[in-house]
């Protein structure tokens, strides 16, 4: 009886540390927070990535630096380029300029002409 009871405690451990071991893993990252890209950056993460983000004037004109040369690498500087790259640029334009001027196209949308 003594031995049962002694067979018992160490199934018991073992499940324990079964359970820390796999909450560790689900838990440890090997990427450091501040690594990651936004898709790659868990729910739980989230707020300690916006933080550990440089906001300062150089750190947001680096960000916009690499979001245009990731989209002329991508769209322009191709051997077989297509419109799909000029076409997002004419689109975005057109809708900057229109939210820019919404406010006196719905100030005349609303008058009566008569």
């Amino acid at each position: 009886m003594y031995s049962i009871k002694v067979r018992e405690q160490t199934k018991k451990e073992k499940d324990i540390h079964k359970r820390v071991d796999t909450q560790d893993s689900n838990m440890a990252s090997p990427v450091p927070v501040k690594e990651k890209k936004l898709m790659e950056v868990k729910l739980g993460e989230l707020p300690g990535w916006i933080l550990m983000q440089d906001f300062t004037p150089k750190g947001i004109a680096g960000a916009f630096q690499r979001g245009y040369y990731r989209y002329y690498n991508k769209y322009i500087n191709v051997k077989k380029g297509g419109v799909a790259g000029i076409s997002m640029v004419l689109a975005a334009y057109v809708l900057f300029n229109y939210c820019r001027s919404y406010k006196e196209l719905k100030h005349e949308r609303l008058r009566k002409y008569h």
